[in-house]
């Protein structure tokens, strides 16, 4: 029977000689996957293929070229709504919070009431009240 302390060593020394192997199977396969990555061929291929997304990019805008004049108006209008929706809800969300806390605001302006405040969540506020001194 092998002592506990050599069978303690023996299990440790092939642990860490797994982890090394590990390591430099990892390394080998960066170096490689870099090798392959970097190789005149795979540098090729991407530019075929983005000469192709390229091409097909092309294609849709002569599409588009088709529409009518409504068509293209009612493009620009729902562009420009999108817009305008992503600016507003950036500003609801930077003044009030959320958009709960704007229907209380507006719902406190209705009737006449003074604005109730609003508690983002509970462990907002255990973190606000653990760094308070």
């Amino acid at each position: 029977m092998i002592p506990p302390d050599q069978e303690i060593y023996e299990v440790e020394r092939r642990i860490a000689e797994r982890r090394h192997r590990v390591e430099a199977v990892a390394r080998q396969s960066g170096q490689a996957a870099l090798r392959a990555l970097t190789s005149p061929w795979a540098i090729g291929a991407a530019a075929v293929l983005g000469f192709l997304a390229a091409c097909g990019i092309l294609r849709r805008h002569e599409h588009r070229a088709k529409l009518s004049r409504d068509q293209k108006k009612a493009a620009k209008v729902g562009g420009l709504t999108s817009i305008a929706m992503a600016a507003a809800s950036w500003l609801i969300k930077a003044q009030f919070g959320s958009p709960a806390a704007l229907a209380q605001f507006v719902m406190s302006k209705v009737k006449k009431q003074p604005p109730q405040p609003v508690r983002a969540s509970s462990r907002g506020d255990r973190a606000a009240t653990a760094t308070r001194r």
